[in-house]
């Protein structure tokens, strides 16, 4: 069984119902002794339509718990004390409405009862009940309230968790073997072709890594040191594959902030995925809208590739955990684009 979208078993039922009729019998011998040694007879322990009617209202008393804060969580995301109050507050007025409502549907339709409706005196009436169940309003509210602080403490857990293995996965990728062998192998090549180009390519290869170290579990970097790794990075592909691929940056404003790798990502994901060579080399532009920065190529599938889409996955989790803004991938017929928020501030 469901009630708003939560599972609710017969087993919890039976257990709220056991307990509003423990309670209420116990509450309704207390008025009864009181009142019996008060030489009155207001209220009998053995009127089983006494039992029925607090049983009735109790059961309004849960109900109107649980519309008042479906209704405040929609009007306030917070979960403090202040929202717990506002709840308590809201539902006392739904009980009052509520028993209202069915304190008049009983007497003038179900009974037909041809006297006048005081509805102000009914209203207070209804009210003097509700501080009699005052405790199911304060336990329920409250266990709802306690209810989502645990839920909200276990999601942000398996957050930190989930950013941590996502930190991990990217870390692992950027220093994967198969991009250290593939850079010795240019290594080789030029000490054997171009010595002289030796020098750089350790300068550029060992900001490449030191980059990756130093900022992989950073959660956010400056533009500006993502475009200058971006630089160090593209000249290790320059050795490695000449001019076929290359970046045209027109991102004028570098002030901001973004998610370390990012930009590098989308490049090794155009490299990877694309083919291209000196007499037809690959595109790729870097470009900025605003609050948001744009990086687009030309789309030329390569025949076979083993891509994961782990650094696309890691880009779209990490921007929606950390900031709740989305990464938007679009492909069309000629381009392949990628929208990454820019962050203010941090």
């Amino acid at each position: 069984m469901k009630i708003f979208n939560k599972e609710i078993s017969l087993k919890q039922i039976l257990i709220v119902i056991i307990l509003l009729l423990i309670s209420n019998s116990t509450k309704i011998f207390f008025f009864y002794s009181l009142r019996t040694n008060t030489n009155s007879s207001d209220i009998d322990f053995y009127d089983y339509f006494d039992h029925i009617s607090v049983f009735i209202f109790s059961i309004l008393s849960v109900l109107s718990v649980i519309f008042s804060w479906k209704i405040i969580n929609k009007i306030d995301i917070t979960n403090t004390i202040l929202k717990f109050v506002k709840v308590y507050i809201l539902s006392f007025f739904i009980f009052t409405f509520l028993g209202v409502f069915i304190d008049y549907t009983v007497l003038h339709v179900i009974l037909s009862s041809k006297s006048e409706y005081n509805i102000v005196a009914r209203s207070l009436n209804t009210m003097s009940v509700a501080f009699i169940l005052a405790d199911i309003f304060a336990l329920t509210s409250a266990f709802l309230y306690f209810r989502q602080s645990q839920k909200i403490t276990l999601e942000l857990e398996q957050t930190e968790k989930e950013k941590a293995i996502l930190q991990s996965q990217i870390l692992q990728k950027n220093l994967e073997p198969h991009f250290l062998f593939n850079n010795l192998s240019v290594l080789s090549g030029l000490a054997r072709k171009k010595p002289n180009q030796i020098e750089d390519f350790i300068e550029d290869f060992s900001d490449v890594y030191h980059y990756y170290l130093k900022h992989g579990k950073k959660q956010l970097v400056e533009l500006k040191d993502e475009l200058s790794f971006l630089i160090s990075y593209m000249n290790l592909m320059e050795k490695r594959f000449g001019n076929a691929y290359k970046i045209q940056n027109s991102i004028k404003n570098t002030t901001g902030f973004i998610i370390p790798c990012s930009l590098q990502l989308c490049i090794e994901n155009a490299i990877k995925h694309n083919k291209a060579s000196e007499e037809n080399p690959l595109l790729i532009s870097l470009s900025s809208e605003e609050d948001t920065l744009i990086i687009k190529n030309k789309i030329n599938k390569v025949d076979f590739t083993l891509g994961t889409g782990t650094g696309n996955d890691y880009l779209k989790r990490q921007y929606q955990l950390n900031f709740n803004k989305d990464v938007i991938f679009t492909e069309t017929n000629h381009n392949f684009i990628v929208e990454i928020p820019l962050i203010s501030e941090i």
